[in-house]
């Protein structure tokens, strides 16, 4: 299996145009993982940006693409002192399927925090939580708990067994199993590795992306990263929800927000 830096790997074709192989056993079914497109994205934009980081990144999930061969293309926006914005937009059999746009900066992961707001729930520890299998009850292969090592609250697990909580909720620590670790880029991958938060309600299957906001707020330390998911709605076939995540010394690293879609029954 390719480790995470083949499967992002890009390739300059021209300046602002990147070629690109997406693994499709980074996928959950059929449909390679909405984390690990932005993954791919966020790799040619940082070859553009005259920053290293992407602060802020908003990406639509156009049309969903296949394994194999794509393209990304990159326009910077601006350019300046401190940030830059860029768009993006990953091109495959001359379709655009994911479009984004994202701004860079440069971050410090030094800097004191001003203020903070509570902590969330706590996740139990890596070693009270069930890792993640690859099969789940209603016959979905999540090929990409093959590359990423998912350790889940059992509190947020009754789904698995039949007995779902009855709420939008998911938690869990997340590494990468070649031992890659943490940075701006595998951050976006990991905001959305966990099952979807509408498998609390019971609703399994597959949950496509519409629109995922990633907001990265410090360089992660080496280590598990810690992942909570809520949403607060889910109505007329579609439901939200929303990221933070800490890494192994306890630091918020990112946010994220979530648009998504769900089976109507």
């Amino acid at each position: 299996m390719a480790d995470f830096n083949e499967a992002t790997a890009v390739k300059l074709v021209r300046p602002g145009s990147y070629d690109v192989k997406i693994d499709d056993t980074w996928s959950v079914g059929d449909v390679p993982n909405g984390g690990y497109l932005l993954a791919l994205i966020l790799k040619a934009v940082a070859a553009e940006s005259p920053h290293p980081h992407p602060v802020s990144t908003s990406a639509h999930y156009v049309a969903p693409p296949a394994g194999g061969e794509a393209r990304i293309n990159v326009d910077l926006l601006r350019a300046g002192r401190t940030t830059a914005t860029l768009r993006a937009t990953l091109v495959q059999d001359e379709i655009p399927r994911v479009e984004a746009l994202i701004t860079t900066g440069t971050l410090d992961r030094d800097a004191a925090v001003e203020w903070a707001g509570p902590a969330p729930e706590p996740v139990a520890p890596v070693d009270e939580c069930i890792p993640a299998v690859v099969d789940l009850p209603d016959g979905s292969h999540v090929g990409l708990l093959e590359h990423v090592d998912l350790r889940l609250d059992p509190q947020t697990l009754g789904w698995f067994s039949g007995r779902p909580a009855g709420q939008l909720s998911m938690r869990g620590h997340v590494r990468l199993v070649d031992g890659t670790q943490p940075d701006p880029v595998v951050l976006a991958l990991a905001v959305d590795s966990l099952p979807p938060t509408v498998f609390g309600l019971g609703r399994l299957g597959w949950a496509p992306t519409v629109e995922l906001t990633v907001t990265t707020r410090s360089l992660p330390a080496p280590g598990w990263l810690t992942v909570h998911l809520r949403g607060r709605l889910v109505r007329d076939g579609w439901f939200d929800e929303e990221a933070e995540v800490y890494d192994a010394d306890g630091a918020l690293v990112a946010q994220s927000h979530q648009l998504a879609r769900v089976r109507v029954t």
